[in-house]
C-alpha cells in the first residue's frame, strides 16, 4: 500500500482556529459551462425566470436571517445580491440572447457575468471591485439550479471536515456554519472578502486565497487546516498530526486559564493597573468584547460602514451603528475613530482618485478635512450618539497640528448645530489623535495640549519610520516591530503624553503580541488595545509580570542597535525573569497573523 506523501499549502488565514479532519471537495466546475442548444426559447426564459425569481426569494430570506442573527452590516451582503438578481436591464437581455441564440440560460447568465466581472477587475474603484464577490454569488445559485446540481449539504460526512473548493460564496459558508467541528479552504478569496468576513464572525476555521492548490484535494483525504497561519497539511504525516492535536490540546487548556482571568483587572505583581481594551470592526463584535474581559473598546473602525455599499452613510445609519455600540457597552469605554478612508476607497470616486501609493496620500483626516460635507455628518452621528455610553472620538493620521485645530473648530461648528436642533450632549467629550506618523511624534509635545489622549497606531507607525510595506514581499522582512527607531518612537509618545498627564494606548498589532506588549509596558503605555481574543492573554502577561522590571528591560533595549538584537534579548530576558509567561507567548507568537 503506499503512502501518501505529506503536501504544504499556503493561503490566506481567514478565520482563527485548526481542523484535523478528512476534506470534502465541493467542485463547481463553471468554466465548462457549455453553450447547449435549447428547442423551446420560450420555456427556456420562463424556466430561468423562475429560477431568478427562487434565488430573489431565498436571499432576501437569508438577508432577514442574518440581519437578526449577525446584524444589517452582514445583511447587506446578501441585500446586495438580491439587487443584482432582480436587475431587470440584466434580466431581460438574458431573454434576448435566449430568444435569439437558441442557447440554455445558464451559459447565457455565465457569460454576460464574467464580462462584467473582467470588466470590474479592471476598475481602479475599491467599491466595484467587491461587487465581483456578489455577482460571483448569484451567477453560481443561477447555473446550479438551471443545472440542477444539489445543493451544499454535509449529511452524509461524520466527524471533523474540511470542506474544500475553488469558491464559497457567503450564502455558503452561512449554511455551514451549523456544524461543528468544520472548516473550510477556498482557492479564491482575499483577507476582505465577503466569505472572510463571514467565516470570521461565525467562528468557522477558515484559509482563502490557496489558488490552484485547492483543486489538488479531493474528498476523503486526510487533511490539516491551520486557520492561524494560513497553512493546509494534505495527507499530514504522524509528526504532523501529533503536532496539531498538542496545538489544539494546549489552546484548550489555555483558555481555560484564561477564562478565570475575565472579571479581573489587569495589575501587574507591583500594582501598575495596564488597560485592556478591544479593537471592532462591525458592531456585532461587541457581544464578543464583553464575554472577553476588556474593559472597553480602545478602536472601533468606522471604515466598515462602507461594506457593501457605494455611497456614504447618511446620519442616521451612522447615528444608529455608533449609538447602538454605546448602549450595549453599558458605560464603559468606547474610542471610535473617524473615518480612515484611503484615496482608492472613496464611494462615488468612480476611480478619479485612483493612487499608485494611497499611503502616502488623499486618507484619513485629510480627505476628511477636504470634505467637510461627508466630515460633519460623523462628527454629528457621533454627538449625539455620545448621549448614550461613554465616547471618546479619535482622530487617525494626523501627520501636523492643523489638522487638529482645524478639526475642532468643525467639532465645535457641528455642536452649535446640533444644539439648536435642541439635540442634547455631556459638555465634555474626549477628543484624542493617532500617532501614526514620525512628524507627529515629534512635534508631540504641541499636540498633547490640544487634545485629550494619544493612542499609537504601530502598523502605520512602523511602515511610515522604515519606509516599508509589509505587504511587499521581497522587502516584508525589513516590517520590523522592534526596530530601534520605533522604540523610540514609542517612548517620546509616552513621555510627552504623562508630561501633559494624558494617557496613551497602543492600538496596532504589536498591542496584541505578548512579547512585544511586555516591552510596551515597560515603555510605560498605559493601554493596550488589540482583538478581543487576544484579551485574555494579554491580563495573563500584565498579571505575571513586574512593572519595575519591565521597564528595566525597556529601558536595556533603547540602547540596542537592530531589531534582531533586541528580539533576541527580550526572549531571553522576559524568559529568564518572567518564566510562568513563556508558554503563553510561544503559543500566542506562533499563531499569529503577523
Amino acid at each position: 500500500m503506499d503512502i501518501l506523501k505529506e503536501e504544504n499549502f499556503y493561503g490566506i488565514p481567514a478565520s482563527p482556529g485548526i481542523i484535523i479532519g478528512k476534506a470534502r471537495s465541493l467542485a463547481r466546475d463553471f468554466e465548462n459551462v457549455q453553450p447547449d442548444p435549447i428547442a423551446d426559447p420560450q420555456l427556456e426564459i420562463k424556466t430561468f425566470r423562475e429560477a431568478i425569481l427562487l434565488i430573489k426569494k431565498s436571499l432576501e430570506k437569508t438577508a432577514d436571517l442574518v440581519l437578526n442573527r449577525m446584524g444589517p452590516e452582514y445583511a447587506r451582503i446578501f441585500e446586495a445580491q438580491v439587487l443584482i438578481a432582480g436587475d431587470e436591464i440584466w434580466n431581460k437581455k438574458i431573454d434576448e440572447r435566449i430568444a435569439r441564440e437558441k442557447i440554455c440560460a445558464e451559459y447565457i447568465y455565465y457569460d454576460e457575468a464574467i464580462k462584467v466581472i473582467h470588466n470590474l477587475d479592471l476598475s481602479r474603484d475599491a467599491y466595484l471591485k467587491e461587487r465581483i464577490q456578489d455577482i460571483q454569488a448569484v451567477m453560481a445559485r443561477l447555473v446550479s439550479r438551471m443545472r440542477g446540481d444539489k445543493q451544499i449539504t454535509l449529511k452524509s460526512i461524520e466527524g471533523p471536515t474540511v470542506v474544500v473548493a475553488r469558491y464559497l460564496s457567503p450564502g455558503d459558508i452561512l449554511a455551514l456554519s451549523v456544524r461543528k467541528n468544520l472548516g473550510f479552504v477556498t482557492g479564491a478569496g482575499g483577507p476582505t472578502s465577503h466569505a472572510a468576513l463571514m467565516a470570521k464572525s461565525l467562528s468557522v476555521p477558515a484559509v482563502i486565497g490557496l489558488g490552484p492548490d485547492a483543486d489538488k484535494i479531493t474528498s476523503a483525504a486526510e487533511i490539516i487546516i491551520d486557520g492561524y497561519k494560513g497553512i493546509v497539511v494534505l495527507n499530514p504525516s504522524k509528526g504532523s498530526i501529533k503536532f496539531y492535536r498538542n496545538e489544539i490540546k494546549t489552546e484548550s487548556n489555555l483558555r481555560k486559564q484564561l477564562a478565570e482571568l475575565k472579571s479581573k483587572p489587569a495589575i501587574t505583581r507591583d500594582g501598575v493597573h495596564i488597560n485592556v481594551l478591544a479593537n471592532i470592526e462591525l458592531p456585532t463584535e461587541v457581544s464578543g468584547v464583553l464575554a472577553s474581559g476588556a474593559s472597553g473598546i480602545g478602536l472601533y473602525r468606522t471604515e466598515y460602514l462602507f461594506l457593501t455599499r457605494s455611497s456614504f452613510p447618511t446620519f442616521d445609519e451612522q447615528y444608529a451603528a455608533y449609538s447602538s455600540i454605546l448602549r450595549k457597552m453599558k458605560g464603559r469605554p468606547v474610542v471610535i475613530r473617524t473615518f480612515d478612508l484611503g484615496g482608492d476607497k472613496v464611494p462615488d470616486s468612480g476611480g478619479r482618485h485612483f493612487e499608485t501609493n494611497p499611503f502616502l496620500g488623499w486618507r484619513a483626516i485629510r480627505f476628511c478635512l477636504d470634505r467637510p460635507d461627508v466630515f460633519k455628518i460623523q462628527l454629528k452621528a457621533l454627538l449625539k450618539a455620545s448621549s448614550c455610553g461613554n465616547l471618546s472620538i479619535m482622530i487617525p493620521m494626523i501627520s501636523n497640528i492643523d489638522e487638529i485645530t482645524t478639526t475642532k473648530k468643525l467639532l465645535e461648528e457641528c455642536k452649535e448645530e446640533l444644539r439648536a436642533e435642541k439635540i442634547k450632549m455631556p459638555e465634555k467629550i474626549p477628543l484624542g489623535i493617532m500617532l501614526e506618523v514620525p512628524s507627529a511624534v515629534i512635534i508631540a509635545e504641541h499636540l498633547a495640549r490640544e487634545v485629550d489622549f494619544f493612542s499609537i497606531g504601530t502598523n502605520d507607525l512602523i511602515q511610515y519610520t522604515l519606509a516599508v510595506d509589509r505587504d511587499h514581499q521581497l522587502i516584508s522582512k525589513l516590517y520590523q516591530s522592534f526596530h530601534p527607531s520605533v522604540l523610540r518612537l514609542i517612548k517620546m509618545s509616552v513621555q510627552a503624553a504623562h508630561r501633559h498627564k494624558m494617557k496613551v494606548s497602543v492600538c496596532g498589532e504589536m498591542a496584541g503580541d505578548p512579547l512585544a506588549a511586555v516591552l510596551l509596558i515597560g515603555l510605560g503605555v498605559d493601554e493596550l488595545s488589540a482583538t478581543y481574543q487576544t484579551a485574555g492573554i494579554l491580563k495573563k502577561i500584565i498579571t505575571s509580570i513586574r512593572f519595575s522590571s519591565a521597564k528595566k528591560i525597556a529601558e536595556k533595549t533603547l540602547e540596542m542597535k537592530s531589531h534582531d538584537e533586541i528580539e533576541r534579548y527580550m526572549k531571553k530576558e522576559v524568559a529568564c525573569v518572567f518564566p510562568d509567561i513563556m508558554p503563553v507567548i510561544h503559543f500566542s507568537r506562533r499563531n499569529s497573523n503577523g
